[in-house]
């Protein structure tokens, strides 16, 4: 590559880049094996930069939006990456958005383009944005504007689409209107770690979508210095990649996931590493492609991890490749831990704890009791040379913690336990809100709504999670403060609850919601998967429960479901659950009704 000359600032994403392009030019650095897209660096870098082109043509200018409406495929990292070298920020959405979904998104973040499939999740995105576009022609002058940006892209054959619509490949040919690559460079050296490179968008706590700026210095654990750049650096870099470019790292995570997005950057700064991502996800076909591409981490959230455990076809795949895992975003409970360390040969595990709004805050790796692998020292070297991990935690202690023990605080990060109530510190070990404020967490972009206004005057942010510090400063979560159910007066965790249900036998999975009552406010109402062959009774399970919870604790109502629906971020829907729930509970009222 002839590009000794051309100056971009430190770890900014055109200049990982450039130089993981030419450092690593023929490693593959991303798969989606759905679609046989299989990409290495060289081939990466060379189509941003034409992509970055064909944005800068359009009139792209930086701190514009680019919405993206892709399901996981190569074309949507790299639309990220080209948004993130002119200084656009790229903007993906949830391929899970209906129609009026999708409109109070564009209206939010006011795309300059959008860029989407032609159809994904069973539905058809050209036609949602043709009809939002068909609406626009029966506004008045005093209704709110279309929210469609003029600049709309398709996968899809030219043949296919019809004005306004445009292909995909049409974008790359934009570049010869532009300035050419001198007008790429000069944009690349203007951009900056702190520049906004990323809108997600979280429900939070009101439940309404809520986009986060986040900038690339926000997935960093600190910008870099000049002095980092030291021969010794560099020959501990290329030692890194030697010791990785042949691993297979799978991510379940769609890229418009908090974590998701930040494995993005794994590859990218920390190693030459592939990452195999899903073009949507389902366990048996995570399952298939662990197998066939003998990954050796899996990435994802502890309720997908479980459902492909739980999965029909588990015991058609063998996945002793499987060095270790890595949890992200939802917190790990002992009888996770406890399922996965019996059912699957794993070295290591790793948690972590963080959000969209607050970032990375806290993690640990947990090496378990099997006879040490020889890759083991080249991984373990990797995660504390590129500061992937705070420490590491002892199994038992894991094992010992009554909820989710989160990891060790980062160190660039604090985190201030406080009464929900009356944000008053709370003492040392005693139960509260989590609170953190780092470099990490960002305000929500264009929020009006007062009651989830981001962080405070001096950095701290709510972040509707209880927890402890303990006595060797790892971070406990205990719950969601939204979950908290309240029971004539009396508050009640649902948490304790799943742990009591989980321990009784034939229960596969539980979730415990608070539903509406006349007499009492809220009851507790239990949300039960059985095993496979298992033969449930309300009644029995009531009864077993009465050993060990106080009797305002029993659940009131149990209902029986074939499985537990999962959000778009592989989390339990937890409205699915309660609408589930309720059906099931109306259905014998409605049977009295009609008698």
């Amino acid at each position: 590559m002839q590009d000794r000359a051309w100056t971009i600032p430190l770890d900014t994403v055109p200049e990982l880049l450039r130089s993981r392009a030419a450092r690593s030019p023929d490693d593959i650095a991303f798969s989606f094996p759905g679609l046989d897209q299989h990409y290495n660096w060289r081939t990466i870098w060379e189509e941003v930069r034409r992509l970055s082109e064909g944005l800068l043509a359009l009139g792209i200018q930086p701190g514009d939006r680019v919405a993206l409406l892709m399901q996981g495929r190569i074309e949507l990292v790299l639309l990220i990456f080209a948004s993130a070298c002119i200084g656009a920020v790229a903007v993906p959405l949830n391929t899970y958005s209906k129609k009026e979904e999708l409109r109070a998104l564009l209206a939010d973040c006011k795309p300059a383009a959008l860029l989407l499939d032609k159809e994904g999740q069973r539905q058809s995105y050209v036609t949602m944005v043709a009809e939002l576009l068909s609406e626009k022609s029966g506004m008045r002058g005093d209704e709110t504007e279309c929210p469609v940006p003029a600049h709309l892209f398709v996968l899809a054959d030219r043949a296919e689409l019809r004005a306004p619509f445009r292909a995909y490949a049409e974008l790359a040919e934009e570049a010869p209107k532009a300035a050419g690559p001198d007008a790429f460079r000069a944009a690349t050296a203007g951009r900056n770690v702190r520049d906004p490179l990323v809108l997600l968008y979280t429900s939070g706590t009101s439940g309404k979508p809520k986009g986060v700026l986040r900038s690339t210095a926000s997935f960093l654990p600190a910008a870099r210095s000049p002095k980092r750049t030291s021969f010794a650096s560099s020959a501990l870099m290329r030692l890194t990649d030697r010791l990785t470019r042949k691993l297979c790292v799978m991510s379940l995570l769609p890229l418009y996931h908090m974590g998701g997005f930040g494995t993005l950057f794994t590859a990218l700064k920390a190693c030459s590493i592939r990452i195999v991502m899903l073009s949507h996800y389902s366990p048996s076909s995570a399952l298939a492609f662990v197998e066939r591409f003998k990954c050796r981490v899996l990435i994802g959230t502890p309720f997908m991890i479980e459902q492909m455990l739980s999965s029909e076809a588990r015991d058609k795949h063998d996945l002793r490749c499987l060095l270790g895992l890595v949890f992200t975003s939802s917190a790990v409970d002992r009888r996770v831990l406890e399922r996965i360390t019996r059912e699957l040969h794993i070295y290591f595990f790793m948690v972590s704890y963080g959000s969209t709004e607050a970032g990375a805050v806290a993690n640990g790796v947990c090496v378990t009791d099997r006879k040490p692998h020889p890759l083991l020292s080249p991984l373990y070297g990797l995660f504390m040379q590129s500061r992937l991990v705070s420490g590491f935690i002892e199994l038992q202690q894991f094992m010992a913690c009554e909820h989710s023990l989160a990891g060790k605080v980062d160190k660039n990060v604090e985190v201030a336990i406080v009464d929900p109530a009356t944000g008053e510190r709370m003492p040392a070990g005693e139960q509260g809100e989590i609170c953190i404020r780092s470099h990490r967490v960002m305000h929500y972009a264009g929020l009006s709504n007062a009651d989830d206004a981001g962080p405070s005057a001096d950095g701290w942010f709510r972040s509707g999670d209880l927890g402890c510090l303990d006595a060797n400063g790892h971070l406990i979560v205990a719950g969601r403060i939204k979950r908290i159910i309240s029971r004539g007066g009396e508050k009640i965790s649902p948490v304790e609850i799943e742990q009591a249900l989980l321990k009784l036998p034939g229960i596969e999975s539980a979730f415990v919601v608070g539903v509406p009552d006349d007499k009492y406010g809220e009851q507790v109402c239990a949300c039960i998967v059985p095993r496979r062959d298992a033969s449930l009774i309300a009644e029995k399970i009531r009864h077993d429960l009465a050993g060990t919870l106080s009797a305002f604790k029993i659940p009131a109502h149990i209902v029986f479901l074939p499985y537990l629906p999962m959000s778009p971020t592989g989390k339990i829907a937890v409205a699915d659950v309660c609408g589930l729930a309720l059906a099931q509970l109306e259905e014998p009222a409605a049977s009295r009704r009609n008698a």
